[in-house]
């Protein structure tokens, strides 16, 4: 599961609180860098690395792709930098948490408090957005092969007499083709609703925001309300199954020892990742007592369960 918080950071659309902790650490040192600036063909598949770096005459000399601590990914990741150094002659290097750990002993701050900051801003969301230049696969061209097949399926769609030929159909309709600059609609001053700043639009259209970072600034406070409640919900959903695990399971609970806590509760801490995704134990425990007690509390709980009920 992917659990980067994106956001906007000195307008780059950044995809992960290690994205922006290395993005610190180079404002710190006052190193000049820049972000997803090129794509690149390794011949089978087109790739778009994170951090870019130039030297004074404007060649670029250096790439570093930050990835999470998941063993597959980096194992990956490496494969294709490693790819890139041997085609374009370009310096690659692969950076996850250990590697910022060690690079941030020479901060005066730490590496989790810059991940924390990122993470509980209103400018950040686990909801990426996928739109325009926003998404990571923003400016990858297809492949021919790819071009080859995208084409023969749209031939078979125009051959069929499918719903989605009626959608095709409809949407060129809607497009207005045969008016393709030929602009009938007036257009009118309007004032962003986050900036206050003037732009103009077409006086039927229903744009409110004077840019794409303002509408995603605005789309990000909303997705953040939203993930929250969710989070709410799961907490309680997981509350209520520990304490019916706790009474399914009450000989197994009275008769444990704090000494093996771990090895009694695994079974449903397992049950508990299957069912809701939520592997943390702190997280866990977060969902019973509204924050981290760890897994003696929790166990105690547990046991009040089995002599009396809770609510």
């Amino acid at each position: 599961m992917n659990r980067g918080y994106a956001g906007f950071y000195k307008n780059f659309y950044l995809r992960s609180s290690y994205e922006y902790a290395y993005a610190v650490y180079l404002d710190y040192f006052s190193l000049p860098w820049s972000y997803e600036d090129k794509v690149f063909d390794i011949g089978y598949k087109k790739y778009k690395p994170d951090f870019f770096f130039y030297d004074k005459y404007g060649n670029l000399e250096k790439i570093v792709e930050i990835k999470s601590r998941e063993p597959k990914v980096k194992e990956n990741a490496l494969k294709i930098l490693n790819t890139i150094e041997e085609i374009y002659n370009i310096k690659c290097v692969l950076i996850s948490y250990e590697e910022l750990l060690e690079l941030y002993n020479e901060l005066p701050f730490s590496l989790n408090s810059v991940i924390t900051k990122w993470n509980s801003s209103l400018d950040t969301t686990i909801n990426k957005s996928s739109k325009g230049e926003l998404n990571a696969h923003y400016q990858m061209k297809h492949s021919e092969e790819v071009k080859k097949k995208i084409g023969e399926h749209t031939k078979q769609l125009w051959a069929s007499n499918s719903a989605s030929k009626e959608r095709m159909i409809e949407g060129l309709r809607k497009s207005g083709l045969s008016q393709k600059g030929k602009i009938k609609t007036p257009r009118e001053i309007r004032r962003c609703k986050l900036c206050i700043e003037k732009f103009e639009v077409l006086i039927t259209s229903s744009q409110v925001y004077c840019s794409q970072q303002c509408s995603g600034k605005y789309a990000i406070e909303i997705a953040t309300q939203a993930y929250i409640h969710k989070r709410e919900g799961i907490h309680a959903e997981i509350r209520t199954y520990i304490i019916q695990w706790a009474e399914q399971n009450k000989e197994l609970i009275l008769q444990a020892q704090f000494n093996r806590i771990k090895p009694t509760i695994n079974p449903m801490v397992e049950e508990i990742y299957q069912r809701f995704g939520v592997k943390d134990f702190r997280v866990i425990s977060k969902a019973v007592f509204g924050e981290d007690r760890g897994r003696k509390e929790l166990l105690i709980f547990m046991k009040q369960v089995c002599n009396e009920d809770v609510c």
